[in-house]
């Protein structure tokens, strides 16, 4: 990236990057806010300079970290708190451990944020940080590092690449308006002035079969589409790629409406069946049965085991545990549980979701896994039906 030269325009005081004083400051070309003795002045400070001199949008979510770094308010950029792990913590000490890391790292270590984002795209973050806080004598190093050192999954990267934003697009828009029976000549900008009375139901069909027709797409168990229509009752991926297929066969058969309709009736079966594309997996059918209006606990628990970015909802808190954990490692152990469940154990949800409301789900999990009896106390349902 091209670093700024001097604008020649004199004036007394102190250099923005030695601070030394001088009879001569000349200002940085581009934004003209900074003053330095010298190019190599400039040069040096560049590092730290070019995230209050460049346009905010050239900035990366590592820039935007340092940045809440150095005026040490915490991030609520939402892709910086994507990116770096927030996202994912769900006790507010972990957060403010997390950001202490941060502020270390960029205040008093000194990296560039560059090196941050990439060693974040190349997946290393993790292995970066532990590097650079292994290099610090032991007793500097703080109690947020041996936090980290238990909680590292907050920022490892994620095993899915979901890519829906790029679906998402005007194109995309405009192709699944004119799919639907909308006029192709309609701007983007029209096309959202007409869907604003829509309820939101319907804003949801229409952005699942935006996401239907961008060939080779595949949700992510983070995406709403991912439980709202289906797919999280699926054992596995070629279940999900499937029912995308039957999906797609379905919204190129019938009119939008249909389709709506159909959903907001809770009758999708019924709609594939008629249609001679009938859905025979049960969990399927159950989430389809219930969806837009509501879902068992279980499937939330799936998504959110499932999935990277979820955030624990109060039917997850209180249903299955994770209500009474008391900190991060306790919510991250016990998901693990979970996971191996769905997983490895290739549980039944509706069983799951059974044992839980009769206040049995230890004595149901341990029939299917090894669990240690620590979990005992976490797994109560505090209004069982037995």
């Amino acid at each position: 990236m091209r670093v700024p030269t001097l604008k020649a325009e004199e004036k007394q005081g102190k250099c923005d990057y030695c601070r030394r004083e001088s009879q001569s400051l000349n200002s940085c070309s581009d934004c003209r806010k900074a003053w330095y003795c010298s190019n190599q002045c400039l040069e040096s400070h560049w590092k730290t300079h070019r995230l209050y001199c460049l346009d905010p949008i050239e900035l990366t979510t590592a820039d935007r970290l340092a940045l809440a770094a150095f005026t040490g308010s915490p991030p609520r950029d939402p892709d910086v708190l994507k990116d770096f792990g927030f996202l994912r913590a769900h006790v507010p000490s972990s957060r403010a451990y997390l950001f202490d890391i941060f502020r270390y790292i960029f205040n008093q270590g000194g990296i560039d944020p560059r090196v941050v984002h990439q060693f974040r795209l190349d997946g290393t973050l993790v292995h970066c940080i532990q590097t650079f806080y292994e290099a610090i004598p032991e007793a500097s190093r703080g109690e947020c590092y041996s936090w980290f050192l238990r909680n590292q999954h907050l920022l490892m990267p994620p095993p899915f690449n979901d890519i829906s934003h790029e679906v998402l697009d005007d194109d995309a828009l405009q192709h699944t308006w004119w799919f639907i029976g909308g006029s192709a000549s309609d701007t983007p900008t029209e096309i959202k002035l007409r869907m604003q009375a829509w309820p939101e139901e319907k804003h949801r069909c229409f952005k699942f079969i935006q996401l239907l027709l961008r060939a080779g797409f595949r949700l992510s168990p983070d995406r709403p589409e991912w439980l709202q229509f289906g797919f999280c009752g699926c054992k596995s991926n070629a279940e999900e790629t499937k029912l995308w297929a039957a999906y797609l066969k379905l919204v190129r058969t019938v009119t939008f409406d249909q389709f709506y309709h159909a959903y907001t009736k809770s009758s999708l079966p019924a709609l594939f069946s008629a249609h001679g594309l009938p859905v025979t997996n049960n969990f399927v059918l159950d989430i389809l049965g219930d969806t837009p209006r509501r879902t068992k606990s279980v499937w939330n628990l799936k998504q959110f085991t499932l999935g990277y970015y979820q955030q624990l909802t109060t039917p997850v808190l209180v249903d299955y545990g994770f209500g009474n954990c008391k900190d991060e490692e306790t919510i991250y152990s016990l998901q693990q549980v979970y996971r191996k469940i769905f997983i490895e154990a290739n549980g039944n949800p509706l069983k799951l979701h059974e044992a839980c409301l009769r206040g049995k789900l230890f004595d149901h999990i341990r029939q299917l896994i090894r669990i240690e009896p620590k979990f005992a106390p976490l797994m109560s349902n505090i209004h069982p039906t037995e």
